[in-house]
């Protein structure tokens, strides 16, 4: 039995017909962000809860309302109508549904969100039997965002970290930034294989400052690892220049050394759509393969190197360099933390 629905635009029924605006929109999209647990097997003692997250996605384009639903076992439920407003980038808003299963509830399922003639599925099982032993979770390394750029719109930050399991099974996470939980998670991990985990989430702030994320494995023996991320602001310089790089942020380390970490970046420049940009990245000032790509019409281009092992295992500098246009760049620390 379904018990919740939406997380945006409340519980009214499906609307039958889409809106004169949406007609003149391009199709909507839906994807399914996470299922939790996934495919259960266990105790059924008490029911078992289940999170469905997704998204409906509109390309850009004028106002227009979406109606969508999510569906169980082909049995449609709540769902509700979204309102889009008018906008030149694609717009996404988020959408959940929640219930409970039983010992009656026992067998193959299949989730769909649907929307518009667009369909997201995800097929998962459920078995009731005796409770399994938790498998023994532990934190291999963490890596937290360290934003160096400019802070006049919102940007996308990410927090990782590689989890080792002691046996074959699946773990449930959640990622908190300053104590506000993001959407439960599912990863299936394989006995003694390092296994990365992660999420992201927007931040708006328009200064400066630093705070707390918070990994926790909800599942199992339940472990947590909690490290600091921080934004640095820069100005955008005057007068603007024709390719900058408005933001580079380096994802700090922290774990275990008994190898060399394991690191990556990520950086972005702005610039006019269709500008072509020469750009490589220096490790510790060795530079790397130099790339050629085209700014997209948003006018920022988001690049990431590969990742790469700190062979070090201390602290370095990490370099954004573009070679051609103004042939900006930018230097940062990429710290390691060993523990």
């Amino acid at each position: 039995m379904l018990l919740g629905a939406v997380l945006l635009g409340g519980l009214p029924a499906v609307a039958g017909a889409a809106s004169a605006a949406v007609a003149a929109a391009d199709a909507p999209q839906v994807v399914i962000d996470g299922l939790t647990p996934g495919s259960y097997s266990g105790t059924c003692a008490a029911p078992v809860t289940y999170n469905a997250a997704g998204r409906v996605v509109l390309p850009p384009g004028p106002a227009a309302d979406v109606a969508y639903s999510w569906q169980l076992d082909d049995k449609e439920v709540r769902g509700a109508t979204l309102s889009f407003p008018e906008s030149t980038q694609p717009r996404s808003q988020a959408v959940s549904a929640t219930w409970n299963y039983g010992t009656s509830n026992a067998g193959a399922h299949r989730v769909r969100l649907v929307a518009q003639g667009a369909t997201a599925e995800q097929g998962f099982n459920f078995t009731c039997g005796p409770a399994a032993p938790p498998a023994y979770v532990t934190f291999h390394d963490m890596l937290t965002p360290l934003f160096r750029g400019e802070c006049n719109v919102a940007v996308g930050l990410r927090a990782e970290a590689t989890v080792v399991a002691d046996r074959d099974t699946e773990i449930q996470y959640r990622v908190v930034v300053d104590g506000v939980p993001g959407w439960p998670r599912s990863q299936q991990v394989n006995a003694g294989v390092k296994t990365h985990i992660g999420d992201f989430w927007y931040s708006s702030a328009q200064a400066g400052g630093s705070g707390s994320i918070r990994i926790e494995v909800l599942n199992h023996n339940k472990p947590v690892k909690e490290e600091a991320y921080n934004r640095v602001c820069r100005a955008v310089p005057s007068p603007v220049p024709y390719v900058r790089i408005s933001a580079l942020t380096p994802m700090a380390y922290y774990g275990s050394c008994d190898e060399a970490p394991y690191l990556t970046a990520y950086g972005t420049f702005r610039a006019p759509a269709g500008t072509q940009v020469s750009y490589r990245w220096l490790m510790n000032g060795v530079p790397l393969e130099s790339n050629m790509l085209t700014v997209p019409q948003s006018g920022m281009l988001q690049v990431q190197p590969a990742w790469w092992r700190q062979q070090s295992k201390q602290s370095g500098n990490l370099t954004l360099e573009v070679l051609n246009n103004d042939r900006p760049t930018l230097t940062v620390t990429q710290p390691v933390n060993c523990q």
